[in-house]
């Protein structure tokens, strides 16, 4: 009996996918929105080097350099910002499985830009009050000047409570607010020439109402001193180092005074404060608690009515 001939079947090789691991991804995004690989590592809670090492497992894995070398400042190579797009949707669209998967369970990470007199004395127990009733969620919490903020919604930060010309901005207007010029109690700063300012950095915007002011009235200012902390710039406005641009109801007058038109110091336009949420997928937890805060923040309008 005549055997027949074998036939061999070519296999074609295996292709080899590459898959980008997820904490990898999310390590890049935090290296890019925190500005460094020190300030990702600390909100990480790991070391740089560990950091530094993910970085350097990314780029093996999609075999292109992301950060321009040396690495002084943050900044991405052109195929960086490619994958920071893709980045950002894998880590949302995962965020949006589980969130589906697991119902109404509420974790997460939320993150929150604020304005200086939110962020230190209205939210710290409201956030508190909700992590007591959540206890799986973790809230990040950032002070910010207006304009970064702005530009901040969506891509680091879930919620902003932010400052907006009057009749501007998107989301829920939770209060107003009055800026004032203020100068020492017990100094005169407001009749040297040049004017000496205390104010928050660029994009701050009583900074902006200050310099239009000013500039209308043809006046020549210094900057004397600037600090995104805003008790660092009360404390040089009450030692009489510079005038500043606060909101009426935040302004110590055991400490400062208030300029008045009477003095030179023109009427500054209002300021509308409004929660804004970021236009996307939105883990539960965040979705949560700007329900939440806006509860409270109805209820301290209606306190304030009923007070008065």
């Amino acid at each position: 009996m005549t055997s027949m001939p074998s036939t061999k079947i070519a296999l074609a090789s295996p292709v080899r996918t590459r898959i980008i691991e997820h904490d990898l991804l999310r390590v890049f995004v935090a290296v890019v929105d925190y500005g460094g690989f020190t300030a990702a590592a600390t909100i990480l809670h790991r070391t740089q080097a560990a950091v530094s090492l993910q970085i350097k497992r990314l780029e093996e894995t999609v075999q292109v350099a992301l950060f321009q070398h040396p690495r002084r400042a943050v900044q991405l190579t052109p195929r960086g910002e490619l994958l920071l797009e893709y980045a950002r949707r894998m880590i949302s669209l995962n965020d949006e499985a589980l969130s589906a998967i697991r119902g109404d369970e509420v974790t997460g990470r939320v993150r929150i830009g604020a304005i200086n007199n939110y962020a230190s004395g209205i939210l710290p127990p409201l956030l508190a009050e909700f992590c007591t009733i959540y206890p799986e969620v973790q809230i990040e919490v950032h002070t910010g000047v207006a304009a970064d903020m702005e530009k901040k919604l969506g891509s680091i930060y879930d919620l902003t409570i932010n400052l907006h010309t009057p009749g501007t901005g998107t989301g829920v207007l939770i209060s107003q607010q009055e800026p004032i010029w203020v100068t020492s109690l017990h100094n005169s700063p407001d009749r040297r020439d040049p004017l000496p300012l205390a104010l928050l950095p660029n994009g701050s915007l009583f900074r902006r109402y200050a310099l239009q002011a000013l500039a209308q009235q043809g006046r020549a200012w210094h900057l004397a001193h600037e600090s995104t902390n805003i008790a660092a710039v009360e404390a040089a406005t009450a030692a009489g180092l510079a005038i500043t641009v606060f909101q009426r109801k935040s302004v110590d007058f055991n400490r400062l005074r208030e300029l008045t038109e009477a003095e030179g110091f023109p009427k500054l336009p209002g300021a509308d404060v409004r929660l804004e949420i970021a236009e996307r997928f939105l883990p539960q937890a965040a979705v949560q608690l700007r329900a939440f805060l806006l509860e409270k923040f109805a209820q301290r309008v209606n306190s304030a009515e009923d007070s008065s």
